[in-house]
């Protein structure tokens, strides 16, 4: 199962697989999509029977535990994300090596560079109508935006896998658009690349992820993309294309309130969601309101053990985690379907709608690239001092760690150094303090019935298994992060 996380609206369709496409009754925008991997059993587990006892208990009873508020729809620009997350304007310091960042999508969106794309591929035009537009950094005649990444967007790189099947008419474009303009617009300065693989099956996903790891030895990969059946999907061998010491890998956390894999792997950095009110104008972007989102992936591995990283009783650590195994999420960012984000895509407007090519994303699969894009932007900061790459990797051997912590390791820096630094924490993130996973106001059990058995976890000062360890502050987060 290839998948978004779907957010709660009106069901339009459903894929052989009983996955959901989703839109709103009032909004033809499709807030969210859901695709399949099609070699992988086409139905979601039922999440009763992946759920122990003790997980049904843990972090049930918190102190102070909220539901989460009701919330107004809102939505965000490029600039504003910038802007919320704090974050910096890295150049390549002469004579460095520039951070390379790859997005793996299903299927093939560039296409052919001819006229109608104005010789650039579907991608690099799509990037430029997003740049270019009021609302983000504005024609290229203008000067440069106060964020400073100049008046035309970087130039992507697209390498579509052999045998590729064009998918323009689906929603596969939408999210490979959505994922690229994320990227670019955290770190306009990084190497950006996308592959393409050849289907959304789980061999050509990893065949793509192969590609990253290999030919181009990218940096960080960003990976919007799981399926909840963790059990059936942690083998050594699909394990293993998640070993590179070198890279940082990022993963969407999933959707149904249950960890998807990869991202529930110790070996990647797994994102998850949040709601958010915030005013744009404000000075201050700490000043918001932000609690877990609903769909977000969350809560325990059947099939990881609990990672050093995540050991330990203090005060902002894992207080609260008497299980034996790794949980996530790590990190959240902004993901609900009341939180939507702006992207552009050309072709899906062609084929399905007769609309502004403009559209709005939710989900762990936009958050995703957002962080990773950060963590690219520290990437370029070590670089830059002559370090080396910042790496998502605890073990060569996830299932059964042998080997040591790499010194470079990102998780253990977030957890054993920040999270455990009350100045560093409260400056590198927003302690998400309310709300929790499954507000059952919140989740229509019409529509994914899944959910029903799937615990509370509820959102707490420091690290909650609802939030992770919070949102960003990237000047912050990235400039600590070149300590390590």
């Amino acid at each position: 199962m290839y998948s978004f996380s779907p957010p709660k609206r009106q069901i339009c369709a459903k894929n052989t697989f009983g996955e959901i496409l989703v839109k709103s009754s009032s909004n033809p925008v499709i807030q969210e999509t859901v695709a399949p991997l099609t070699d992988i059993t086409p139905t979601i587990a039922p999440t009763i029977a992946l759920i122990d006892t003790d997980d049904l208990l843990t972090n049930h009873f918190l102190p102070q535990p909220s539901e989460n508020p009701e919330m107004p729809t809102q939505y965000f620009n490029g600039s504003q994300l910038i802007k919320l997350y704090n974050v910096p304007n890295i150049q390549v310091s002469s004579g460095k090596k520039q951070v390379k960042i790859v997005i793996i999508t299903p299927y093939a969106y560039n296409g052919e560079k001819n006229a109608s794309n104005g010789y650039l591929g579907w991608v690099n035009y799509d990037l430029e109508k997003y740049w270019y537009n009021y609302t983000n950094f504005g024609p290229a005649s203008n000067p440069p935006s106060e964020y400073g990444p100049g008046s035309n967007p970087p130039r992507v790189s697209v390498h579509t896998m052999p045998g590729a099947t064009y998918r323009q008419d689906q929603d596969y474009g939408l999210f490979e658009c959505g994922c690229v303009q994320m990227v670019c617009t955290i770190n306009p300065n990084a190497n950006i690349w996308v592959i393409e693989a050849k289907s959304d099956s789980l061999t050509d996903i990893l065949a793509a992820v192969e590609y990253a790891n290999n030919n181009l030895k990218a940096d960080v990969v960003s990976l919007s993309w799981g399926n909840s059946n963790e059990v059936k999907l942690s083998t050594t061998t699909n394990n293993s294309y998640f070993t590179n010491k070198s890279i940082c890998y990022c993963a969407t956390s999933g959707e149904l309130n249950t960890p998807f894999w990869p991202a529930v792997s110790t070996n990647c950095i797994a994102v998850g969601g949040t709601t958010l009110l915030w005013t744009p104008t404000s000075k201050n972007p700490n000043e918001r309101t932000e609690f877990p989102w609903v769909y977000a992936g969350v809560g325990y591995s059947k099939t990881f053990i609990k990672p050093s990283y995540q050991s330990g009783d203090d005060m902002y650590k894992l207080k609260i985690n008497t299980n034996s195994k790794r949980c996530i999420p790590d990190v959240s960012l902004v993901a609900d379907n009341k939180s939507m984000i702006y992207i552009y895509c050309s072709y899906r407007n062609l084929y399905k709608y007769k609309h502004s090519n403009f559209w709005t994303l939710t989900g762990t699969s936009i958050a995703t690239p957002i962080f990773a894009a950060i963590i690219s932007i520290a990437d370029q900061l070590r670089f830059n001092k002559g370090k080396s790459a910042l790496t998502s990797v605890y073990s060569t051997t996830p299932l059964n760690p042998k080997d040591s912590i790499p010194s470079n390791n990102l998780q253990n820096y977030l957890y054993k150094t920040i999270l455990t630094n009350e100045t560093k924490y409260f400056a590198d993130f927003n302690d998400i303090i309310i709300g929790n996973n499954n507000n059952d106001g919140n989740i229509d059990y019409n529509v994914i019935d899944a959910m029903i058995a799937n615990p509370k976890y509820y959102a707490g000062a420091g690290f909650d298994v609802a939030s992770g360890i919070g949102s960003p502050n990237a000047t912050a987060l990235c400039n600590d992060l070149l300590n390590i």
